[in-house]
């Protein structure tokens, strides 16, 4: 049925078999393909439930022109700028620095107003300057992904339940943690379903997101360096540990090998996905999202080997 606009879009994303050529098992993967919402990512979904939320509230009034404000590394802020679009709102979005220029140049295209924020004081650095802005008393609406209970409920009323109407059973489920609405919303949806499900919180190598302990590292919108108030930890039965390298080495694979072209999140994932499947039975089912496409990501791929320099072919004559 034909939609009222593009907000009727969000939700219902594929879920995909990941091949044996890049998943020799013995339990199946299966990855949520969120690149299938509007705007690309899985963040849509959260963006359109605060935005319904805080209009519940009386806090946003549709056709206001009100300006929403948040802190994103991009895909959060995209998912903002169309439901934004369509509502009639304003959007301004506060983004680190080493944030992918390609996203930042899909927000301003937007129509958003982008502020960029120093990423070299830590990696919450968009977060603490939304905070000091919104303390000058700035007029914007700060919806907040990192303290908002509808984060949360987008997966478990939404991812989650989706893939509890996928499966007959999920043993397994593996989700990064960034804000934690995925894995928190998620999670919880997928244990009242099957109790015995266990829950893998993907973090960047030397990160520790349960403590909200983070290095610097280039698995972007991933450990933060705090525990965001929406992340409930209980719900995490064990954490795995990913490398920048090990996440865009498993999307060059997947590119090649399944014609998924997905982000650096999303290789992080699948790789601790890959990793938990090879820990389990034939017949078990572990489930991980995609939250964006690779097309963010364009250098990733060519950092991991998938782009070959003519003049090195030359010297190969």
């Amino acid at each position: 049925m034909p939609g009222e606009n593009i907000l009727a879009a969000v939700g219902e994303t594929p879920l995909v078999r990941i091949s044996r050529a890049v998943n020799p098992g013995p339990a199946d993967v299966y990855v949520k393909l969120e690149e299938f919402n509007p705007g690309g990512s899985i963040k849509s979904r959260v963006a359109l439930a605060m935005v319904q939320d805080a209009e519940r509230r009386g806090q946003l009034e549709p056709g206001s022109g009100q300006t929403i404000i948040e802190a994103t590394g991009g895909n959060t802020g995209v998912g903002l700028c169309l439901v934004a679009a369509v509502k009639g709102y304003k959007v301004k979005l506060v983004v680190p620095d080493n944030f992918s220029r390609e996203k930042i140049s899909v927000l301003q295209a937007y129509g958003a107003d982008v502020v960029l924020s120093d990423s070299s004081t830590g990696n919450d650095s968009h977060f603490r300057l939304v905070t000091a802005m919104m303390a000058r008393g700035c007029e914007y609406v700060w919806l907040n992904q990192f303290t908002n209970p509808a984060n949360a409920a987008a997966h478990y009323e939404g991812t989650g339940e989706e893939i509890v109407a996928a499966f007959t059973r999920v043993d397994a489920f593996v989700a990064g943690v960034g804000s934690g609405g995925t894995i928190t919303g998620a999670g919880r949806r997928l244990k009242e379903a099957w109790p015995t499900c266990r829950i893998y919180a993907v973090q960047p190598e030397g990160c520790d997101v349960l403590r909200g302990s983070a290095i610097p590292h280039r698995i972007q919108a991933l450990a933060l360096g705090f525990v965001p108030a929406v992340f409930d930890t209980s719900v995490v039965d064990s954490v795995e540990s990913i490398a920048y390298e090990t996440a865009t080495r498993t999307m060059k694979q997947l590119s090649r090998h399944d014609g998924l072209f997905v982000g650096v999140s999303s290789g992080a994932n699948l790789s601790a996905a890959l990793h938990v499947a090879g820990t389990m039975q034939e017949g078990d089912v572990v489930v991980t999202v995609a939250p964006d496409s690779g097309r963010s990501y364009v250098a990733s791929f060519t950092e991991a080997g998938c782009v070959v320099p003519g003049n090195a072919i030359l010297n190969q004559i």
